[in-house]
């Protein structure tokens, strides 16, 4: 942990730790008011596992929030508009983030003992009016036809890899270089199936039937 925090400042990327977790630094001084933060009723929380389709659903709801206004949702980058924080529910060196699978079945247990809307990124592909239109209600937002339409539009994976306040193109190249790699990369799936290999696809299948196993719970990887 030492040595990749080392590796990161060396970037110019500033970091500290919490309980052995690695943060940037500005995280780190603000620990406090994070831990003791406390929700109010009218909150809104979007919980995701990273590259799952976060910035897209930030947009989502910050539109719909907007009632669709899109020259509003301009006003600043997704992640300032929407302030987020990674956290890495226990140290775990070879896996950053995290547990997928901890991540997935427990918000999934917890669907039906607090106001949670689950929704799927493959689900949000395949339909993406459908599924917004599915989070202005639980939002209690009754939007017109033509608005969810402007909602569709303006965060398609087109719109949103052209638009700065999404693409992290505001963001200093120290900080996330997108000559190496752009932040919105090719927002399909199934595109696993061009990496993985046969024998590695077994493994993972065998692991996911494990770990996935009395959860009801069940995902699509192609469509």
């Amino acid at each position: 942990m030492e040595k990749l925090a080392e590796e990161i400042q060396k970037v110019g990327f500033k970091t500290g730790q919490i309980q052995g977790i690695l943060f940037p630094q500005s995280t780190c001084d603000i620990w406090d008011q994070i831990y003791n933060f406390q929700a109010r009723e009218d909150d809104i929380l979007v919980a995701t596992f990273p590259k799952a389709g976060t910035t897209w659903m930030q947009e989502i709801v910050d539109l719909i929030m907007l009632n669709g206004d899109v020259e509003r949702s301009m006003r600043a980058p997704c992640f300032v508009k929407v302030p987020f924080i990674e956290i890495n529910p226990r140290p775990l060196p070879s896996v950053p983030w995290g547990s997928w699978f901890d991540h997935v079945i427990g918000w999934w247990k917890a669907r039906d003992k607090q106001q949670i809307l689950y929704v799927f990124y493959e689900d949000m592909i395949e339909d993406p009016k459908r599924e917004i239109r599915k989070v202005s209600t639980f939002l209690d937002k009754d939007l017109t036809e033509e608005v969810l339409d402007t909602i569709c539009h303006h965060t398609s994976f087109d719109s949103m890899k052209d638009n700065p306040m999404a693409n992290y193109s505001v963001l200093p190249s120290f900080v996330f270089d997108h000559s190496i790699s752009p932040f919105m990369r090719k927002g399909k799936v199934g595109d696993w199936m061009n990496h993985f290999l046969v024998e590695q696809n077994i493994i993972f299948d065998e692991e996911y039937k494990k770990r996935m196993e009395g959860s009801r719970l069940s995902f699509r990887n192609k469509l």
